[in-house]
C-alpha cells in the first residue's frame, strides 16, 4: 500500500470535514437549539475528523518503527528504545489531546458552551469519560456530550493499541536487526 497517497486523502478528508465544520452557523445564545437533525451530523463529523487525525498519526507511527535505519539505531541500546516509546506516548498523548481541543472547539462554535476554559474542561472530562457534571449543556445540545464520549472511548482505545505495538516492535527490534527482519 502507497502510504503517501493515503496519507494525502486523509488530509484531504480532514480538511473537508473542517471544512464543513467551519460552516457550522455560529449560535452564539444558549437559547438557540439545533433541529434534531442536525446534531448527529457534528457528531459524524467530529468522529471522521478525529479518525484521520489518529489514522495519520498511526500511520506515521508505524512507518516509522518499521524503517531498516530505525531499527539499526535501536537496536544499539535501550535507552534509544526506551526514547523512542516516550516519543510515541508524547506524539499520542498530543493527538488525544487535539481530540479535545476539536470538541471545545465546536461546543464553542456551535454556542452549547461559553468560554475558552469551561469549554477545554466540559470536553476533557467528557472525551475522558470523567463527568463530574458541574457543567452540564442545555438538554438540546446533549446529544453532543454523548457522541463525544463514544468518541473517546475509540479514540482512547485505538491509542492504547497504538502503544502497546510500539512498545512491542521496540522489544522486538532489541532483539536485533535478525529479529526485525523475520517479523
Amino acid at each position: 500500500m502507497n502510504w503517501t497517497r493515503v496519507r494525502w486523502a486523509l488530509l484531504a478528508g480532514a480538511a473537508a470535514a473542517a471544512i464543513l465544520l467551519s460552516g457550522l452557523p455560529a449560535t452564539p445564545q444558549f437559547s438557540r437549539c439545533p433541529e434534531i437533525g442536525r446534531l448527529p451530523g457534528i457528531v459524524l463529523g467530529m468522529v471522521v475528523a478525529t479518525t484521520i487525525l489518529h489514522t495519520l498519526v498511526t500511520s506515521v507511527q508505524a512507518d516509522l518503527v518499521h524503517s531498516n535505519r530505525l531499527g539499526i539505531w535501536c537496536a544499539k541500546s535501550s535507552s534509544r528504545r526506551l526514547t523512542l516509546i516516550a516519543v510515541g506516548a508524547l506524539i499520542t498523548a498530543a493527538t488525544l489531546f487535539l481530540d479535545i481541543l476539536l470538541w471545545a472547539w465546536v461546543y464553542r462554535h456551535v454556542g452549547a458552551i461559553h468560554g475558552l476554559e469551561a469549554s477545554l474542561y466540559f470536553s476533557g472530562i467528557t472525551f475522558t469519560t470523567v463527568g463530574y457534571g458541574d457543567i452540564t449543556l442545555a438538554k438540546c445540545w446533549q446529544l453532543l456530550s454523548v457522541g463525544e464520549a463514544v468518541n473517546g472511548v475509540l479514540m482512547a482505545g485505538w491509542s492504547t493499541a497504538q502503544l502497546i505495538f510500539l512498545v512491542q516492535r521496540m522489544m522486538v527490534m532489541g532483539q536485533g536487526p535478525e529479529a526485525t527482519q523475520e517479523r
